[in-house]
């Protein structure tokens, strides 16, 4: 079953429908008009496509690695922000 996003229409929303939330839809299913917890009104977004790859990248289509001291000598450890943990 295809997954289907959808987002608060308007600013009076629950915290279910007030961020991007995914739905399991029949693909002949109507999309819904209001959010299964609190019937404000929805609208389904468009999202992007998954592509998978199944043949190895040449060489040209995969990214670069470095050593711990190669990195330190270009200054890829340098400016970037800690990591993040959202709960």
């Amino acid at each position: 079953m295809p997954i289907y996003e959808y987002r608060s229409v308007n600013a009076k929303a629950c915290a279910f429908c007030k961020v991007r939330f995914e739905i399991r839809q029949r693909i002949d299913a109507k999309p819904l008009t209001e959010c299964p917890e609190c019937g404000t009104p929805i609208e389904r977004l468009f999202s992007r496509n998954f592509i998978a790859v199944t043949d190895p990248l040449s060489p040209d289509e995969t990214f670069n690695t470095h050593t711990g001291e190669e990195a330190d000598n270009l200054g890829l450890n340098e400016g970037f922000a800690e990591d993040q943990i959202w709960e």
